[in-house]
């Protein structure tokens, strides 16, 4: 139940950054702002909804309930992995925010092609170093993490979690609101 939210949510924002990758090929930097925000504020919401729904459920969760559950991780183990995690999604942010700063200095001034051409490539590095590691980190998730809580909660607490974590996925900042 879990699981399935949020790897329809990966499937989308897979999508979202082909579109971008491939509108960094046609060098159009206004088009490439359009899919670039959309994709920074999709991964923003997505990893909000782990950030504060699936992961301190699963770190609040009594450490019995991982001895207690077969093919699971330790407390220490779950631990790990999701400061790892949650490093992976500063990294995701700092990049794109990066990749967005320099795509609206690139709108906001009168630069040359080759200039515009090379501050493209720029952002498409940044991307494509978010899609490299994007890739691991979500095979992690969805083969490891996102199994977890229908191992160690109840139906009624996987109930609330999937309820908060939907809430979350679909509170997209106002300017993506008709899309």
């Amino acid at each position: 139940m879990v699981l399935r939210i949020l790897e329809q949510d990966h499937e989308v924002l897979s999508e979202l950054l082909h579109d971008l990758q491939s509108g960094l090929q046609q060098q159009d930097a206004a088009r490439t702002f359009e899919l670039l925000d959309l994709f920074w504020a999709r991964l923003a919401v997505h990893i909000r909804a782990e950030n504060l729904c699936l992961f301190p459920t699963i770190l609040n969760a009594p450490g019995e309930l991982f001895r207690n559950c077969g093919g699971g991780p330790s407390f220490e183990e779950a631990k790990t992995m999701v400061e790892s995690l949650r490093s992976d999604h500063n990294f995701f942010m700092d990049e794109l925010s990066r990749a967005v700063k320099t795509c609206r200095e690139i709108l906001a001034n009168a630069e040359s092609p080759q200039h515009v051409a090379e501050q493209l490539d720029t952002i498409r590095e940044r991307v494509r170093a978010v899609s490299l590691r994007l890739e691991s980190h979500n095979a992690l998730e969805e083969d490891q993490v996102y199994k977890w809580p229908g191992l160690i909660l109840s139906a009624s607490d996987l109930q609330g979690l999937r309820a908060a974590l939907r809430r979350e996925l679909e509170n997209l900042p106002r300017r993506f609101a008709a899309q």
